[in-house]
């Protein structure tokens, strides 16, 4: 890329060392000719190094962060100069939990990684943020379902879903939208093939979505095109919450 030309906007991306949708959206918005903070924790440690290699200072600036400890994350958050126009959140934690024998100290990590952290950067960057910037929140359909083994993941997106109206509600004067995307099952992202292969199934389109169709809503969500688009989440799941598994069973038994 070549380093004379102009950044166009600034854009915070925690996850933005993840291989999925973190990586692609940081690499779509540097080819959109914007600069990317991206936060990342110690296990994308190396992909983070391999991205500041690839592309240069002007358009990528790498940080890395505990989403352990939100002391250290506010410090951390503190060091980045000059002003944003956005911030993205795509990263995710998610751990099998048995409610019959309940880790609590579990579901408190995994609490505070998929909400207690988006909601501090988010905070602390609205203090940096221009005019007419935009936030935007990765979620899930499972905000949407009761869980079986994801009980605090889910909770915590169903949580977030509601945050973004709040930040909504109170920043929207300061012309700063919030949205959220609720991703389906995205090839790749986070389980096995056996319940990728079931999801495929159930999901009227009958496949996965892409990493690259998340990046592309992200991008969406935080260009001019959405401007009075706020305060709402967009399903991005090839219409997998509309299906009706046992209408669809008692549909095709009657054929």
């Amino acid at each position: 890329m070549n380093k004379d030309i102009t950044v166009n906007k600034t854009y915070v991306v925690n996850g933005a060392a993840h291989p999925g949708f973190g990586e692609i959206t940081t690499r779509q918005l540097i080819t959109a000719g914007h600069k990317v903070i991206g936060l990342f924790g110690k296990d994308d440690s190396d992909n983070a190094e391999a991205l500041t290699k690839e592309f240069p200072n002007s358009y990528l600036e790498m940080l890395n962060i505990d989403v352990t400890d939100l002391v250290e994350l506010k410090q951390k958050l503190k060091k980045i100069n000059g002003n944003v126009d956005g911030f993205v959140n795509a990263e995710f934690m998610f751990d099998m939990e048995n409610l019959d024998d309940f880790d609590f100290t579990l579901s408190q990590k995994l609490f505070t990684s998929n909400f207690y952290v988006p909601l501090m950067i988010a905070t602390e960057l609205k203090k940096k943020m221009n005019k007419d910037s935009a936030i935007v929140i990765v979620t899930s359909t499972e905000s949407e379902r009761g869980s079986f083994g994801g009980v605090t993941y889910a909770a915590s997106k169903a949580a977030m879903h509601n945050l973004i109206k709040s930040l909504a509600c109170n920043w929207g004067k300061d012309q700063i939208r919030v949205n959220a995307i609720a991703a389906g099952w995205i090839g790749g992202e986070m389980d096995t093939d056996g319940p990728f292969e079931v999801s495929m199934k159930i999901t009227p389109l009958g496949r996965l979505g892409r990493a690259t169709e998340v990046a592309d809503a992200v991008e969406f969500l935080l260009s001019d095109k959405s401007s009075f688009v706020n305060a709402t989440v967009l399903f991005l799941d090839g219409g997998y919450l509309c299906v009706d598994d046992i209408a669809k069973y008692e549909y095709e038994s009657s054929k």
